[in-house]
């Protein structure tokens, strides 16, 4: 356990008893949005889950979703999770493809200047074992499983979707080759960048931690909202061997810079408890 994290062991258990709203009085929550970040894409999770990909609703989840798979789960309600398709001797794979919904396609560019966040806590009561994550403030949460939550803009056009700890963590490399080598039977697949990074952590709790991630930006088509963007990100703490937890940002191409931002403003403000 690392010494800057002690101070929150005590309250750890109320906290994830409590839910988001005791979150609050542990990390005060952002009042714009930080500068976007470079581009990224889904990654391989150990736990089951859905897309923004693989264990979101769109491509970049955890879990491999398919096309027309489940819906998510609604706040206090049970858990719903999309089949995960397992590379042999790996952890789950995720692949693009969410659930057809009825969302405004026409609606204008999600900008960041105009997200607020707040943080958003998760994960199991009974071993204090969790995670805190900055969240744009409007979008409602749905738990995938005890350390994997999906977030949903109001309008239903972009989602966060967070791995907070991997139950089978493998080398950032090889969880990003082998989400790659899954994404390339998704319909209209196409690899925009693939980019390294690095970041201070912005919590408190975490002061003097550095991250270090990879980030996969690709675009593959839905049957019922077409051209689909989802921003993958696979992250170390430290320079650890193994990944410490995986993220993806859906939207459309349009919403790109954005999409950065909330990914970058996840990642830093990311913080593992006890």
């Amino acid at each position: 356990m690392r010494p800057r994290t002690r101070v929150i062991t005590v309250v750890a258990a109320a906290v994830l008893a409590a839910g988001a709203t005791t979150a609050l009085l542990l990390a005060r929550p952002a009042t714009s949005a930080p500068a976007a970040s470079a581009p990224g894409t889904p990654s391989t999770a150990a736990t089951p889950t859905a897309p923004a990909s693989p264990a979101g609703t769109t491509p970049g989840g955890p879990v491999p979703p398919t096309p027309g798979g489940p819906a998510a789960t609604t706040p206090g309600g049970p858990a719903t999770r999309r089949p995960a398709s397992t590379a042999p001797g790996g952890p789950a794979i995720t692949r693009p493809g969410g659930p057809p919904t009825a969302t405004p396609v026409g609606a204008a560019p999600l900008t960041a200047q105009g997200l607020t966040y707040v943080n958003r806590v998760w994960g199991d009561p009974k071993t204090e074992l969790g995670v805190i994550v900055p969240v744009p403030n409007t979008w409602s949460m749905a738990k995938l499983s005890t350390f994997e939550s999906r977030f949903t803009s109001p309008n239903q056009l972009w989602t966060l979707r967070l791995n907070g700890v991997l139950a089978k963590p493998q080398p950032r490399i090889t969880s990003v080759a082998q989400q790659l080598a899954a994404l390339k039977s998704t319909p209209g697949f196409q690899l925009i960048s693939r980019t390294d990074g690095a970041g201070q952590a912005t919590s408190p709790v975490f002061a003097g931690v550095t991250f270090q991630y990879t980030t996969l930006t690709y675009s593959y088509t839905d049957p019922a909202r077409g051209t689909r963007l989802v921003l993958q990100r696979y992250v170390t703490i430290d320079n650890a061997t193994s990944t410490g937890f995986e993220l993806a940002a859906s939207g459309r191409p349009q919403d790109l810079a954005a999409l950065q931002t909330i990914a970058t403003k996840a990642t830093l403000g990311y913080v593992r408890l006890p």
